[in-house]
């Protein structure tokens, strides 16, 4: 099967083949411009917008001299942290599911880590972090009065991403270097206020409102276990027995034992459904007398369809005699366990030494 990437390289020189003909072509308007995947998108548009806004140019330039201190600090701890990668790379060479070349593309569905689902909302991040970004260039452009060549967006092919302010060269050039240190320092600066925004309002009110479902999750049924022929699986969640509501996992312990043997079973989705109960063994040892699956009917002639009832009938007993669909099988009553070569058990009896037990009773 062709995989993602493939699929995506594919796509984008397709585009670079027509985009590159309609160019050449001049069938593209001016404000279209293409370079291979890359397409901008130039535009005088929003420069009033930006006029208006910078007018409180005081407060601009303070919170632009923050953002280069800020700046500062961001880039001499990032070089840093690069050399300290460079040294673990060299350490320990090995690849790791982390280091894939396929996960430095932030591409969705390519990268493991982004799946195809959330693209929507990655486009729509990577639109907001463009726009703050280049938003604040301009803004300081225009306090520092800067003029503003043009403005607009850089696609790789059809995907936002990013975005430009291009300032005239020759007013740039008579510009100070505080101002223009200023001007290229503001869309950083605006990036770590729209992230302190971001980690504020995502550890406030949406972690404020996030809370536990109540309800008893299901990890699974044992094909051919009641469960399962009630329809209950794995993804469902019973918030209900007997119309009885439970909210979590020992409140539904706490139902089933105070039940009868059919109980009626309440689903988060609004369903309800019939359970005629009986035990069935979930887990069992290799090799071992009965197997998983094995539906339990009687325990040493006592018919048993709850696990607390089976669990009273082999109160005080060691061995247990087990009435099964498939016949009658005697087995010991204990915890089973291997015997370690180098254990304790096995020092006072080496002949129990790599041997399966069970332990019936400690005295």
């Amino acid at each position: 099967m062709v995989s993602t990437l493939v699929w995506v390289l594919a796509g984008l020189l397709a585009y670079t083949l027509v985009a590159t003909a309609l160019q050449t072509s001049g069938l593209l308007p001016d404000a279209v411009r293409v370079s291979g995947p890359i397409t901008t998108i130039h535009t005088q548009r929003g420069k009033r917008f930006l006029d208006r806004l910078a007018a409180p140019k005081r407060l601009w330039r303070a919170w632009a001299n923050v953002g280069v201190g800020i700046a500062l600090v961001v880039m001499v701890g990032s070089f840093v942290a690069v050399l300290l990668s460079a040294v673990a790379i060299f350490d320990r060479p090995e690849s790791t599911v982390i280091t894939q070349p396929q996960d430095a593309l932030v591409i969705p569905g390519v990268n493991q880590f982004l799946p195809l689902s959330v693209a929507p909302e990655i486009v729509l991040g990577l639109l907001v972090g463009l726009v703050v970004h280049e938003g604040g260039h301009g803004l300081l452009c225009r306090v520092e009065d800067i003029e503003i060549e043009s403005m607009g967006l850089a696609l790789l092919a059809v995907v936002p991403m990013g975005a430009f302010v291009e300032p005239d060269e020759e007013s740039q050039a008579t510009a100070d270097r505080g101002d223009s240190t200023r001007m290229f320092a503001a869309g950083v600066t605006n990036n770590f206020a729209i992230t302190a925004i971001a980690f504020a309002l995502l550890f406030g009110p949406v972690v404020g409102s996030i809370a536990v479902a109540p309800g008893v999750p299901v990890g699974g049924a044992l094909d051919g276990t009641p469960a399962a022929d009630a329809g209950i699986g794995r993804g469902d969640v019973i918030t209900g027995v007997d119309g009885e509501r439970v909210a979590n996992e020992s409140e539904f312990d706490a139902a089933l034992a105070d039940a009868n043997r059919t109980v009626v079973v309440s689903l988060q989705d609004g369903t309800t459904t019939t359970v005629r109960r009986s035990v069935v063994v979930a887990r069992a040892l290799a090799d071992g007398p009965i197997d998983a699956g094995t539906t339990i009917r009687a325990v040493n002639g006592t018919a048993v369809g709850t696990e607390r009832g089976f669990h009273a009938a082999l109160e005080n007993r060691t061995t247990a005699r087990l009435t099964t669909d498939d016949g009658t099988v005697t087995i010991p009553v204990g915890a089973a366990a291997n015997v370690p070569a180098d254990g304790p058990l096995a020092s006072a009896n080496a002949e129990l030494a790599g041997e399966s037990i069970v332990v019936t009773r400690l005295a």
